[in-house]
């Protein structure tokens, strides 16, 4: 998974099995085969969201599980609810383990995808109380952000807020924003540019939100982006000079070298949901991996600093040095200065928002 040209040539899979209804599925198909039943929970097939990020989570948590455990793991980058519910639905599931988002959580909850999560294999002892469900581990928390390309826009002239963020008159540059909301807060972000209070941010008018997308920054000022990764691309290249993103993609970008950069305040904080799927083959596995990531110190520890994220893992907390734990998304120092995503909101709001958002889109 470390292999960069690996990682492109999925990507360019993605790209090309996304024009069918069951692309989720086709490369599963591809990545991964159906575990032989002599060799069940010898092995844990993982789906994420791919990019960096797959790269980070190989290096800090499957290997050294591996290693531990001598579980061998495949991390895919086609993560979907959409693909896991056509693999419950057919019989034929061939993931184990599923990063999906809060919002797609409650709906897989509802309509029966999952397994129990066996809290006599997974140690409930390093969970925090937000993060321990019955069917999945809330085991991440990240920040939804503002980002800028640094060689168009320097660091002293970048956004301080929404507003500013959206205001045409102040940046002549197209916007990338996120084409789904399950995982993005670009309704949020609007409504904090016309100056709802994070108090009164929900229940979300959004109506109102895309009223101000329409206006600030217009609608023909916007790109969509449909991956994680796509943002950094297009800030890198010149294509855009701001987006929405999330903070570890940015960290990562920095890392390598992007002159890119972000700002954690007025970010929206939300979360990930690790599932079993109903009939996954290693579900033993995969809980024997979920305990490992929510209890191993060391682990932990190595995964939020090299990502930048909130690991569901308290033990880890206490490894951390204070400049590494006050750039997580949990740090005190941002209590007041950051959204807390509403889930519930979103749960029971997300399929009708995101068809009046597409409407919205098209029109």
């Amino acid at each position: 998974m470390t292999d960069s040209s690996l990682h492109f040539d999925r990507r360019k899979l993605l790209k090309a099995a996304a024009l069918t209804p069951f692309a989720g599925l086709a490369l599963s198909g591809c990545g991964a085969k159906p575990a032989d039943s002599a060799a069940a929970n010898k092995t844990v097939t993982v789906t994420s969201y791919g990019g960096s990020y797959n790269d980070q989570l190989t290096q800090t948590i499957l290997d050294p599980f591996s290693k531990q455990s001598g579980i061998q793991t495949t991390l895919l980058a086609n993560t979907s609810l959409a693909a896991l519910k056509a693999q419950v639905q057919s019989g034929d599931v061939q993931w184990d383990l599923v990063e999906i988002t809060a919002p797609e959580y409650e709906t897989a909850v509802a309509e029966g995808l999952l397994e129990p999560f066996d809290y006599d294999i997974i140690s409930d002892k390093g969970l925090p109380g937000y993060a321990k469900a019955e069917y999945g581990i809330k085991y991440l928390s990240f920040l939804f952000v503002m980002a800028w390309d640094q060689k168009a826009i320097p660091d002293a002239q970048a956004p301080k807020d929404w507003a500013q963020f959206f205001d045409q008159g102040k940046y002549d540059t197209k916007r990338s924003v996120y084409n789904q909301l399950s995982d993005s807060s670009v309704l949020e972000a609007a409504l904090l540019a016309d100056g709802v209070p994070f108090d009164r941010i929900y229940p979300l008018d959004v109506d109102r939100a895309l009223r101000v997308l329409g206006h600030h920054p217009g609608k023909d000022r916007l790109l969509y982006h449909a991956a994680n990764q796509e943002p950094i691309q297009q800030l890198t290249s010149g294509e855009v000079s701001l987006s929405t993103s999330f903070n570890n993609r940015i960290n990562a970008a920095r890392n390598d070298g992007a002159k890119l950069n972000f700002s954690a305040e007025n970010a929206v904080l939300a979360g990930d949901y690790f599932v079993v799927p109903k009939g996954a083959k290693n579900k033993e596995a995969a809980f024997k991996l979920m305990n490992f990531m929510s209890n191993d110190a060391e682990a932990g520890a190595a995964f939020d600093t090299v990502t930048n994220l909130t690991l569901a893992n308290t033990a880890a907390l206490s490894k951390l040095p204070k400049e590494v734990a006050d750039t997580l998304p949990t740090s005190p120092r941002l209590a007041d200065k950051i959204l807390v995503r509403d889930d519930k909101w979103w749960s029971e709001n997300l399929k009708k928002t995101e068809q009046q958002f597409k409407l919205w889109q098209a029109s």
